[in-house]
């Protein structure tokens, strides 16, 4: 246990002293932030140049130009033969086509441009037309606009969850605590896009250490001294050990400027949702701040932290202790590529499904991919946010950490003959060899 503890030591301390760690740990909590600012100033700043659009109305429904998103729509009797080289040449943007139709059997509109126009223009088009075909059944049928607008009704939805714990010394008859729908969405998939990437940055840190030493034989002198399995026992445990760390630090700073924050904008960090202020002296931004704590109030974040982070290092080690075994087989990041592939698909595979469960968190397959080993760091973490039952954490977190351990053990009977092995045409067949071979 000493020996794997120097190397631990060793991989942790290469790591943590390197500028790049320092810069990355303190810079990338402000990334997010930051990229959000940057993103909100360029849409609120730009100004983009007027396209002209000529509009070919068959049936005359708009009988004048008109300006629409930042588009100029020009009325024009021309075909779109003799439009089509304007087009091409950048002269106009495109055309938008309203063929002769019934407004009870309306057809479908034609617009041409050089190049695919974006999604929001055409929605917009459609529903100007949409809009003016309305209008003119309106009148055909002798209806009364104020009679349309007072049918129209729409309804908000607030959305609570069952909470047993809120009965004790309370006299309300209802035990619920707000929720959010939108916010457990976007917590879910927040949360396991982080561990994914994790799982493939700090995965690729242990082949690339474990390369890096084959290739310079510097294992041949380490391992007379300790044996392979403490050797990648440390490995891992280091790199996993950096990693924690640097989440460790983001969550202090995290929290440091979220206390800060509340403090700056009169929020009791205690209870998010309290105002100390009265609402005249609140600002429009103190305003938005309110309503961002408010939302997250009705998130369990210690309870989120806490699997968090035992996903996190379940998940680690199960893929770490196969990229490890990958490193100690190959000879180059060429062969590495070949064989990291089929441990990355079930991480690519959990980003593709993360949909379904996040879209329909109690379904089958929500819960067999949340309980399956090589899914569950991720899509378990997506699901968590909606309010998961606590023997589904036990039975996932359990199942993880028997495949942590049997990966570990596998990935442990191939590194103690790869490490020490070069030059041979690795291939499937020969990893199994070296895994049942005795006595080496």
């Amino acid at each position: 246990m000493n020996k794997i503890w120097i190397i631990l030591e060793r991989e942790y301390l290469q790591r943590v002293k390197k500028k790049s760690f320092i810069l990355s740990t303190i810079l990338t909590p402000l990334i997010f932030p930051l990229f959000i600012a940057i993103t909100v100033f360029v849409l609120s700043t730009e100004e983009s140049e007027e396209r002209i659009i000529l509009l070919l109305d068959q049936n005359n429904f708009i009988e004048d130009s008109l300006e629409f998103q930042n588009n100029l729509l020009i009325k024009s009797y021309k075909e779109i033969s003799d439009i089509q080289y304007q087009i091409n040449n950048g002269q106009i943007y495109g055309a938008l086509e309203i063929p002769k139709l019934n407004i009870y059997e309306p057809k479908d509109l034609k617009f041409y441009s050089k190049n695919v126009p974006g999604g929001d223009l055409i929605s917009g088009l459609e529903s100007l037309v949409e809009s003016r075909i309305r209008d003119l059944k309106i009148q055909d049928l002798n209806l009364n606009e104020e009679s349309l607008k007072k049918l129209k009704t729409r309804i908000f939805m607030e959305t609570y969850t069952i909470d047993l714990g809120l009965t004790e010394g309370s006299d309300e008859e209802v035990a619920v605590k707000q929720s959010n729908s939108d916010l457990a969405f976007g917590l879910g998939y927040f949360n396991g896009f982080l561990i994914y990437m994790f799982v493939f940055i700090y995965g690729s840190f242990i082949l690339q250490s474990v390369l890096d030493e084959k290739t310079s034989k510097v294992v041949e002198v380490i391992v007379s001294s300790i044996k392979p399995i403490q050797l990648m026992m440390g490995k891992v445990l280091g790199v996993g050990a950096v990693a924690f760390t640097q989440i460790f630090i983001w969550i202090i700073l995290v929290s440091s400027i979220s206390t800060l924050t509340s403090m700056y904008f009169g929020i009791n960090s205690y209870e998010t949702t309290q105002i100390i202020q009265s609402e005249e002296e609140i600002s429009n931004s103190k305003e938005i701040v309110k309503g961002i704590y408010e939302m997250f109030g009705t998130i369990d974040i210690k309870k989120t932290i806490l699997i968090f982070l035992i996903y996190f290092l379940g998940g680690f080690f199960l893929y770490g202790a196969f990229f490890a075994a990958i490193g100690s087989a190959v000879d180059n990041l060429q062969d590495a590529s070949q064989f990291t592939l089929p441990i990355s698909l079930p991480i690519i595979a959990s980003l593709m499904f993360m949909g379904i469960v996040l879209n329909n968190p109690e379904g089958n397959a929500s819960i067999f991919l949340s309980m399956f080993p090589l899914t569950s760091p991720i899509l378990m973490m997506a699901r968590l946010s909606f309010g998961v039952p606590d023997w589904h954490l036990f039975i996932s977190i359990l199942i993880l950490i028997i495949s942590v351990v049997f990966a570990l053990w596998f990935a442990g009977r191939i590194y103690r003959v790869g490490i020490l092995t070069s030059g041979s045409k690795i291939s499937y067949k020969l990893l199994w060899k070296w895994f049942i071979m005795k006595n080496y």
